[in-house]
Parts: structure tokens; sequence; C-alpha cells
């Protein structure tokens, strides 16, 4: 695993040993990339479930300013310190070992509100129609703490076929992606899900 573009383009990431995390392979991480586009300069960024970090590391190299990690995982958060410090990016990142559901309990006050927020969690979570609520659950309460950004775009990873019936509140659905057993939905947040805001714009992979 990799950085796939940016300051720390060809850069080899570390990744947890084991089962417990499922890194998106590189290919999948550049489509993914390639459709955010703009929305990754100087952003603020949260990675939920974030495993090795290879998103949010990904963000910083190509000119997120900022990034919070999240993840529950000892060893996972083991190897995003490891990264981090390789990258020398150890003053652009935080980390938070704490249950990604709980918004409350990891809030670190970032540089701004988050305007670009990734959600990997595990496959099992988002098959079940109580994980999927209580995934929009979290998104709300980080809606309440104020925590996110109008226009913000958010990112979360399904098991292909997986329904979206879960809707995150004051969210809109504006781009969905599969490549091989993943799926991804790409939401936009604030104004925008009410057409107010048209400064976002996804582009072909």
């Amino acid at each position: 695993m990799r950085i796939i573009a940016g300051f720390h383009r060809g850069r080899q990431l570390v990744a947890p040993e084991g089962l417990t995390t499922r890194p998106m392979t590189d290919r999948v991480r550049e489509s993914l990339f390639n459709i955010l586009s703009t929305a990754v300069e100087d952003a603020v960024v949260l990675d939920l479930f974030c495993g090795s970090g290879a998103l949010g590391l990904e963000s910083l190299s190509r000119g997120a300013r900022w990034c919070l990690f999240v993840d529950m995982d000892k060893e996972a958060l083991a190897a995003v310190e490891s990264n981090g410090r390789t990258l020398r990016l150890e003053g652009q990142m935080r980390i938070a070992r704490r249950s990604a559901l709980e918004p409350g309990r990891w809030i670190l006050p970032p540089p701004d509100k988050f305007t670009l927020i990734f959600a990997d969690p595990p496959y099992k979570m988002t098959l079940e129609p109580a994980g999927r609520q209580r995934l929009a659950a979290m998104a709300a309460e980080l809606a309440r703490l104020d925590a996110v950004a109008p226009g913000a775009v958010a990112m979360i990873r399904v098991k292909r076929g997986t329904p979206f019936d879960a809707r995150w509140p004051g969210w809109r659905i504006v781009d969905e992606r599969s490549y091989g057993t993943t799926t991804f939905y790409l939401m936009e947040y604030g104004p925008a899900a009410t057409g107010g805001n048209d400064e976002f714009r996804m582009t072909n992979d």
C-alpha cells in the first residue's frame, strides 16, 4: 500500500496485520480521489474507522490542511502514527482511540470545521439496518456539535449491494460508485442538500 499522488507520491504505508482492517486497494483509492478532485485541497479531514489511515494520509499528501484519525483498534492507530511520523505529517494530524459512533467523546478542536469526511466502517455494521441507523445517528451528532462545514463532502464505503436506507440528516447523495465487492457513496452537506451550493463538482474518473 502506498501514497498515490501529491507531495508524498510513491511512499509506502505500513498497514496493521490481521483481519480487523481491510485497506482500500490502490486502484479504488485512486478512483475515489480522482472523483473528489478539488474537494481535497486545503480540506479539514475526518477519517473515521481509519484503519491504516490511508485515506487521511492520501488527503494530506494531496494538499489537505489537517486530519483527525479515529479508530478503536490499537494496532491500526499505531500504524497511523508510524505512517505520519515517516511522512513528517505529525503537525497536521491528531489520533483518537475512540468509537467513531460517539463523536462527543473524540471531537478535538480542529483548525476549522470538517470539510471532508471518510467513513469506512466494518461491512458487518453496514449490512445490518441497526448498524446503518447508528451511522446516521453519528452524522446527526456531528451536525449537532456544529463540527461540519456547509458544503462538506463525505464518503461512506459499504459492501456492494448494501442499501443506503438510513440517510444522514442534512446530507444528500451526489455520487455512487462500485468497484469489485466495494461500493462507496459520496454525499454533500448543508445548503447543497436543498440545491443552494454549486461549489463542489464531481468529476468522472
